[in-house]
């Protein structure tokens, strides 16, 4: 169940930043991504398969918690579409129980939410990202919209990567940035590849 990205468990794992997501995230290669767009920094992957809003807190704090992140990317809710519908209360507080613990676990830990892929305009879904996105507006974290990693260009990325390189600036990248490529990687090769089960439209 759990996903491990050809790491073992180790002290050189902790301070990084955490991928954590279900089925789709479990399927991004993180650690190919990040030799290609030179992260400055360790990037690991610890995504569960099927991962739901009602279980992620316990996951979190199973298999994430004790890596002391400094940053998470969020990707959450693909697996709760009928209890979103049933119940939005309840996935809003479920998510927001994931964001106390991240929280509780280090203060200065960056968070970014990730929307899901709204393909066919389903009603459900986009009531769902508009939550995301308010959840993360009232709690301080980064929201990133994979609407736009639909759109980013690897190419203008990767050169700008080289610019700023070659002025010398170390800058750690933003949440933002680093979720864009993830996600964009994730919707133009797997999604349209069809290569996650039950997930392309």
């Amino acid at each position: 169940m759990f996903y491990y990205d050809g790491y073992n468990l180790a002290k050189s794992e902790k301070n990084a930043v955490i991928v954590f997501g279900g089925s789709l995230d479990n399927s991004i290669p993180v650690k190919t991504l990040a030799d290609a767009f030179d992260f400055n920094f360790q990037i690991l992957n610890k995504s569960i398969a099927d991962l739901s809003v009602k279980n992620a807190k316990e996951a979190f704090c199973s298999y994430v918690q004790p890596l002391h992140p400094e940053g998470i990317i969020i990707h959450i809710g693909e697996s709760d579409l009928n209890l979103f519908k049933a119940n939005s209360t309840e996935f809003d507080s479920a998510y927001l129980q994931l964001i106390e613990a991240v929280k509780a676990a280090n203060s200065k830990c960056r968070i970014a939410l990730i929307s899901l892929y709204n393909e066919n305009a389903d009603q459900t879904i986009a009531e769902m990202n508009r939550h995301i996105k308010a959840i993360a507006d009232s709690e301080k974290c980064d929201f990133v919209s994979v609407d736009n990693a639909k759109l980013w260009n690897p190419a203008a990325s990767k050169a700008a990567i080289r610019f700023a390189q070659n002025m010398g600036l170390s800058v750690r990248k933003p949440l933002r940035d680093v979720a864009e490529i993830l996600y964009s990687y994730a919707y133009k090769v797997i999604l349209k590849n069809n290569t996650v089960t039950g997930l392309a439209g």
